[in-house]
């Protein structure tokens, strides 16, 4: 996926906390701010950007965030998709 092993902690345990149930955006950014703050202390997700007029929220320090895509969330780094939460 190209990121670094502490995104993919936190990816992996957003995912995890969403379970088998599809995400909406909403859902996927409060999964994320939770797991963040579980894997860094006082961790925060930010406005990194936006994509298509749809914000991208998430690391400043890695450039990792998430953003609402027409086929589910997408995970992406600057203008790359790295993976998606299922809908």
């Amino acid at each position: 996926m190209g990121v670094s092993p502490r995104d993919l902690r936190i990816l992996a345990l957003a995912r995890a906390k969403l379970g088998d149930r599809g995400a909406t955006f909403d859902e996927a950014c409060r999964v994320l701010a939770a797991a963040v703050a579980e894997v860094i202390p006082s961790g925060r997700i930010y406005l990194l950007g936006e994509r298509a007029g749809a914000p991208i929220v998430g690391s400043i320090i890695s450039r990792v965030g998430i953003v609402d895509g027409p086929d589910g969330v997408d995970i992406v780094r600057g203008d790359r998709v790295l993976g998606r939460f299922r809908r």
